[in-house]
């Protein structure tokens, strides 16, 4: 899966516009990224990616270009 693609299906998963997420979009600057949308992330790495990401991890992350590179070299 592609690193845009994965954005996407982000997106859709916590309920904001498409195209909103990016490499150096702030994640402070989204305000659906709540405690759900963080174990909406949690869950989607574990189930496409077969990786598992903590909650502190997630929480360290200050871009989604940082918080998906927690995903690794599992992205294109």
């Amino acid at each position: 899966m592609k690193r845009t693609e994965a954005y996407r299906e982000l997106e859709e998963l916590i309920g904001i516009e498409k195209g909103l997420l990016s490499n150096s979009k702030p994640i402070k600057d989204v305000e659906e990224w709540d405690s759900m949308a963080i174990m909406s992330f949690i869950a989607f790495a574990e189930e496409n990616f077969s990786i598992v990401v903590e909650g502190d991890q997630v929480q360290e992350a200050k871009t989604f270009g940082e918080l998906f590179d927690l995903i690794g070299d599992k992205l294109e």
